[in-house]
């Protein structure tokens, strides 16, 4: 079973070098749509061009989470270059847990399932604390679609910014899945800016205006925003980059 990586970029120059060590020891072929980055997110990809089957595409948009932005419009082209018998959809600041490559090959070549689910772990503030649900915030701690068969009719919703995955005919949460026991992490709140601009739109860490640094005492009072000492292990590729 082959599997195509589909990934949107803008400005992941924290994120990319880590994601594509990551991705390409196991991705028959790895698609990148880059939204008009200005940091070094360009050259990271064409580096790892050079060894591995990487296909770059570009779609400047405008600025990220604005009108101009159309998410739905590039994840799907990205879902219609791809030549793989599943889709993984991966954003540059997730990682696979490394028992990915000894679990996936038996699943995929005995799954009945159209969708694959994984858990999601979310760091908040460091690579060593986790966000978690809590009431009125139920966006932290649940499985999240992944990977699906390829050439099924599975495609985005048309939605500007962080649209959500359809089935040919219904709702994708009515497919046929099967959880997978191998976590995917979410770092995009633990190392680099930890906060893209125009990235805290319920406000969070009290960054309306985008500047200056997260607040990441906050508290707005809609929600508690709710944290856990993390207790798993990162995958080795984030292991060497923390120098642990």
């Amino acid at each position: 079973m082959t599997i195509t990586v589909i990934t949107p970029v803008l400005n992941e120059e924290t994120f990319l070098r880590l994601f594509l060590e990551r991705v390409t020891s196991f991705a028959d072929e790895i698609l990148i749509v880059d939204g008009g980055s200005s940091d070094n997110s360009i050259s990271i990809i064409k580096s790892f061009m050079r060894k591995h089957n990487i296909r770059l595409f570009s779609n400047k948009q405008g600025t990220a989470y604005t009108d101009e932005w159309n998410e739905s419009e590039v994840r799907n082209f990205l879902v219609d270059q791809a030549q793989g018998e599943w889709i993984a959809n991966i954003d540059a600041d997730e990682i696979f847990d490394d028992a990915f490559e000894s679990v996936i090959p038996g699943i995929l070549a005995h799954t009945t399932a159209h969708v694959l689910r994984f858990p999601i772990i979310n760091f908040w503030r460091d690579p060593w604390t986790v966000r978690v649900n809590a009431p009125n915030d139920e966006r932290w701690s649940n499985d999240i679609i992944r990977m699906w068969r390829n050439g099924i009719g599975i495609r985005y919703r048309d939605q500007k910014h962080h649209c959500t995955l359809k089935g040919p005919e219904s709702d994708i949460w009515a497919l046929p899945s099967e959880r997978i026991e191998v976590p995917i992490y979410h770092y995009h709140y633990a190392f680099g800016k930890k906060f893209k601009f125009n990235d805290n739109r319920r406000g969070d860490v009290n960054l309306y205006d985008n500047i200056g640094d997260p607040d990441w005492s906050f508290q707005h009072g809609e929600y508690e925003i709710r944290t856990v000492p993390f207790s798993g292990q990162h995958p080795r590729t984030i292991r060497n980059y923390l120098g642990i």
